[in-house]
């Protein structure tokens, strides 16, 4: 029997084929600890996986890779999704690596904790860019898993607290792998969309894996891109996830965050018609606080007029008196005279009068035209 020779490429390319068409090796999860670990400048990750007893080849691609939540490193336990196949030039078989996630809580954590450096770096946390959750909003989106409690949660207290508030469910994954960018669309509709005046992000509460939608970069980045203002409402109260971080405000729970973004219409028209009865009262009490001035101003008026008045009066009668004294009628009363010549001029002195002139005599209560008769000069007549 003649026998069949094949080449290296040939071989390689047979079982490349094999390992391809398997549906058994096209989504594993494998798990083990990263070694060899070397982050290409092209974007793309080679690394090895292994456990006590077996190592395996990995690659993950710089499409897959730029997606990650947290930074390989050698040491670390991960569990990684791909498929197995051939490169053919190597004639190695190896994981061709499609997602990588840390293997348990504590590689959660670390996944937790790296992505809150690296947005805190990059000021997604930042309180100077948060806005401001609008006190009176007339719509609300809500987005979140349609059959969840939360949901039902978030629509009862809000009707209780304000019946014509308007409601939209904008539906999303809250859970699982493609969650998070269920979640980035859904943020991204809600804003294209325009109408909302607030956001509300949320589910119930869960594990750690349940919330870790909430815990990616691409969620992280679509809240803070909004620019409708949204409340981060993530499972329980002690529940913390990094939508809490960037969001413009954290709700311990979806009931929470209901009543942060409806007002109570109840109570604010309680507190409209106290305001309306306050400002009532005030502008009553601002009358009649006028009105007690301004009979208090017209009384010191009324006093400071009445004292003018008695002091002008004083001046009057003084300005009277001397005016009296230098009056040619008080020296008239006395016995006195205005002496007039002919001309109207008056006769201060004898020697400017002559025998026969005529003169004019003044007094209070009439006029007489005398004679000079007689001139006797330095001779003095006293009354």
């Amino acid at each position: 029997m003649a026998r069949q020779v094949f080449t290296v490429s040939q071989i390689n390319r047979y079982v490349k084929q094999v390992l391809d068409t398997d549906a058994l090796l096209a989504g594993l999860y494998i798990e083990g600890e990263i070694s060899n670990f070397n982050a290409h400048t092209s974007g793309h990750m080679y690394f090895t996986l292994k456990d006590a007893s077996a190592s395996l080849s990995g690659v993950m691609f710089q499409t897959a890779a730029q997606k990650l939540a947290f930074a390989p490193a050698n040491g670390q336990k991960v569990i990684a999704l791909g498929r197995l196949s051939l490169y053919e030039k190597t004639g190695q078989y190896q994981l061709y690596v499609d997602a990588l996630e840390p293997a348990g809580i504590g590689g959660l954590q670390l996944a937790f904790a790296q992505l809150v450096e690296k947005l805190r770096a990059d000021g997604l946390f930042d309180e100077a860019r948060k806005k401001i959750i609008p006190q009176y909003p007339t719509c609300i989106a809500i987005i979140t898993s349609p059959t969840g409690a939360a949901v039902q949660d978030i629509i009862k207290v809000a009707r209780q607290r304000n019946s014509a508030i308007k409601l939209v469910v904008v539906p999303a994954l809250v859970q699982g792998h493609d969650a998070a960018i269920d979640l980035a669309r859904a943020i991204g509709e809600a804003n294209a969309w325009g109408q909302p005046d607030v956001i509300i992000l949320g589910r119930g509460g869960g594990s750690i894996e349940d919330l870790w939608a909430f815990n990616e970069e691409i969620t992280a980045r679509a809240i803070a891109e909004s620019t409708i203002p949204i409340i981060s409402a993530v499972g329980h109260e002690t529940d913390v996830t990094i939508a809490d971080f960037v969001a413009d405000r954290r709700a311990p729970t979806p009931t929470a965050a209901a009543q942060m973004a409806v007002y109570d219409h109840a109570l604010a028209k309680l507190h409209l018609g106290e305001a309306y009865t306050g400002l009532n009262q005030g502008i009553i009490n601002n009358i009649e606080n006028r009105h007690t001035q301004s009979k208090s101003l017209l009384a010191q008026l009324c006093i400071q007029a009445a004292n003018r008045l008695s002091q002008e009066k004083q001046k009057l009668t003084h300005s009277v008196a001397l005016l009296e004294k230098v009056s040619p009628y008080a020296a008239f009363k006395r016995g006195f005279a205005l002496v007039n010549d002919e001309a109207g001029k008056a006769v201060t002195e004898v020697q400017s009068l002559e025998t026969g002139q005529k003169l004019s005599l003044h007094w209070a209560d009439g006029n007489a035209v005398a004679e000079i008769i007689k001139i006797a000069q330095n001779e003095r007549y006293y009354l």
